[in-house]
């Protein structure tokens, strides 16, 4: 009797064996036919839509690459989920999913997305925190506190461009705060374009700008299409939109905000809210950045009030009270 059950078990056993086997097989037929059938490997990038795409996305999620949703179309999540691949797995991070990034996806030695980093109070320290060309964030930098600005700001106050705009929740009350005093003080319409952007945000940006100069001079160098694109967006990492602190501020439907009666009142009172004009005309060899009238970033009143009235910038006021050595730098490029 114990000799039957113990053949029995052991047919069992070869069973569960066998079926694993060809489900496994089954699985990696699927996967292969996933980037096979097609028959073209640069088909799957931005602007692709069906199921090659879909089963991609569902892959990607599977690996913990998050691409905004499974729909079946390469947009920009999608994207940027394939750059995280891509970089993690050591490929050239292009973005397109060519026959080499497809066949690492579905293969077993694809490495899954790393567990997101913990969130840093930006606000956290004595003195704000400086981010610039010489003094980058950290790539994998997420700001604690992170909220949709649509979540919080009144639509009758402030249009929100995008919307999945985010900020710290404490810059994103200082500006309603300010907002509602502009209100009050008859400075209507007001529009927020950009606020927190991840290193990858900003690589895309680049990228894109990047694309867009060698669309339009098919004759350039990539090289040259970069040094173009580094006059007005900057390299990841040297933005200060990685805080989660700023915002770029504009008027709806209107080209230049500078010369705005929104700029005008900005400008003259947003040191009272915490907020400071970052990059101006006069603190350009410092900064290392051009003049921007509508990139205003949070520091706390105290600061900004203290660097309002001595006329400092932050690389100045850091350097003078907080006793930092900052170098300075002065490059071509220009930020976004």
């Amino acid at each position: 009797m114990k000799i039957r059950r113990m053949i029995l078990c052991a047919f069992c056993i070869i069973l569960l064996l066998l079926s694993g086997a060809r489900t496994e097989a089954r699985a990696e037929t699927e996967r292969e036919s996933v980037f096979t059938s097609s028959g073209d490997y640069s088909l799957l990038k931005y602007g692709s839509e069906g199921d090659l795409v879909l089963r991609m996305q569902e892959r990607l999620a599977e690996l913990g690459y998050d691409c905004g949703g499974a729909d079946g179309a390469y947009g920009q999540g999608t994207r940027s989920a394939v750059i995280d691949f891509q970089r993690h797995n050591h490929l050239d991070p292009d973005g397109m999913a060519g026959e080499k990034t497809l066949r690492l996806l579905y293969s077993d030695d694809a490495l899954p997305a790393p567990a997101p980093p913990e969130p840093t109070d930006v606000l956290a320290t004595e003195w704000p925190i400086l981010v610039n060309k010489v003094h980058p964030a950290e790539e994998n930098l997420t700001p604690k506190d992170l909220v949709f600005l649509t979540d919080v700001c009144d639509p009758a106050l402030v249009k929100i461009k995008y919307s999945k705009t985010r900020a710290v929740r404490r810059a994103a009350e200082a500006l309603i705060v300010m907002l509602e005093a502009a209100r009050n003080a008859g400075v209507r319409k007001w529009q927020v374009s950009a606020a927190f952007r991840t290193y990858q945000d900003q690589e895309n940006l680049l990228n894109h700008k990047i694309r867009s100069y060698l669309e339009k001079n098919p004759n350039w160098s990539r090289a040259r299409a970069q040094s173009a694109a580094l006059r007005t967006v900057a390299e990841p990492g040297a933005s200060e939109h990685h805080l989660g602190l700023c915002f770029d501020i504009n008027v709806p439907g209107v080209s230049s905000f500078a010369g705005t009666k929104q700029c005008k009142w900005l400008h003259a009172h947003c040191w009272e809210y915490g907020f400071i004009v970052r990059y101006q005309k006069e603190k350009e060899e410092i900064t290392g950045f051009s003049a921007e009238a509508w990139h205003i970033r949070y520091v706390g009143t105290e600061h900004a009030i203290r660097m309002r009235d001595e006329n400092l910038c932050l690389e100045e006021y850091l350097e003078k009270y907080a006793n930092e050595e900052i170098e300075y730098v002065n490059l071509d490029e220009e930020p976004e």
